[in-house]
């Protein structure tokens, strides 16, 4: 739909001249508009394909470790939920699965997302004007991962229908996708109220609403992505390769939740439990200082970046910073922001800040003497 390949081209005086290159806002906007009224749309090349080879290289070996753990583990369920989300139709192991993916001390994921969502912000900006602001929230990180053989899945929503669009979910492509992969087959305009009362009403003839709807094949090359209205009917087709590590499907999996849609999802979400639900914008945030040369803290482990937070605002506070000295204070005083409580040194740094003429440290000061608390 917004083709890498398709620049637009106008009639001249005497010649053909290219139209001025649309901002990624634009082209966003008009993207947005096509996933409203289609519930499906394709983005070409959010993600290079030297980048979508090398994730995919490393996601397959997390697989293979996975594996070998489950297999390990004479079905122990917490085992297989520490590193696969529940998927529908995954039937055995080795056939389709949806691998949990980690961010925290993960450079390879982290790079690629930085690509995503900071270099080419086209996949940033649609869910903005889509979703209505930054403070869309990461609810599903994942690999899908459809091996050969694996069989078509029936068609079906990922959740009912609501006014709102809960999630948007883009399936981004690690390697190209063939008609033999079993590609993702989307009914586009599938998202309304009536089609999912039609869904709901012939729960045994679904396969026939696929064979009778209009539907698009996503037929994509590496690094392109189906976004995706989660109301809207789709499924995996079936890998009809025999074998080849390079026939296997493997897709990147990531969902946003809407904060204006307030009824329930439905479904716990693809994404390991110790990733916070991250708005956007502080994704954003943290996969900029993550590629920030020389940072040595991994700001998606909240332990180091809280301790790297403390050491700023310390070396800030014997520069002489007033404010800084105040925080610390309140800190020490109240045993919050990663400091044990310390009324000595909270005295000691409301007094640094109160000699510098900082009204409310002079009241802080003046609390604890009158209480005696730290003297």
């Amino acid at each position: 739909i917004l083709g890498r390949d398709s620049t637009p081209i106008s009639a001249g005086t005497g010649k053909m001249k290219k139209k001025k290159k649309k901002s990624t806002k634009q082209k966003a906007s008009k993207v947005s508009q096509i996933l409203r009224e289609e519930g499906v749309v394709k983005l070409d090349g959010i993600l290079s394909a030297s980048s979508a080879a090398s994730l995919r290289q490393e996601i397959l070996k997390r697989r293979d470790l996975a594996y070998s753990a489950v297999s390990a583990s004479s079905g122990d369920d917490t085992v297989w939920r520490k590193y696969f989300a529940d998927v529908l139709l995954k039937g055995d192991l080795n056939q389709r699965c949806d691998l949990l993916l980690p961010l925290k001390g993960w450079r390879g994921i982290q790079l690629a997302l930085h690509e995503i969502f900071v270099s080419s912000n086209l996949l940033t900006n649609t869910l903005i004007a889509t979703l209505g602001g930054d403070d869309v929230t990461l609810y599903e990180l994942s690999a899908l991962i459809s091996e050969p053989g694996s069989k078509r899945q029936p068609i079906h929503p990922d959740n009912p229908h609501q006014e709102h669009p809960p999630l948007l979910t883009a399936f981004i492509a690690l390697q190209d996708i063939t008609e033999e992969m079993g590609p993702t087959t989307f009914i586009p305009r599938s998202h309304t109220a009536q089609v999912h009362a039609k869904y709901n009403d012939v729960p045994a003839g679904r396969d026939e609403l696929l064979r009778q709807s209009p539907s698009v094949v996503a037929l994509l090359n590496a690094g392109d992505a189906s976004l995706f209205d989660s109301r809207s009917l789709h499924c995996g087709g079936a890998n009809r390769n025999t074998d080849g590590e390079g026939t296997t499907r493997v897709l990147l999996y990531m969902s946003f939740r809407n904060p204006r849609a307030t009824e329930p999802i439905g479904n716990v979400g693809s994404i390991m439990p110790d990733i916070p639900r991250m708005t956007l914008k502080e994704l954003r945030r943290k996969l900029a200082a993550a590629v920030q040369n020389g940072n040595p803290i991994d700001p998606f482990d909240d332990e180091l970046e809280k301790k790297n937070s403390i050491r700023e605002l310390h070396l800030a506070a014997e520069k002489g910073d007033a404010l800084s000295q105040l925080q610390i204070g309140i800190n020490c005083y109240l045993g919050e922001g990663h400091f044990d409580v310390n009324l000595t040194e909270a005295v000691r740094w409301f007094e640094l800040a109160a000699a510098q003429g900082l009204a409310q440290a002079q009241l802080n000061l003046g609390v604890c003497y009158s209480t005696g608390e730290g003297l």
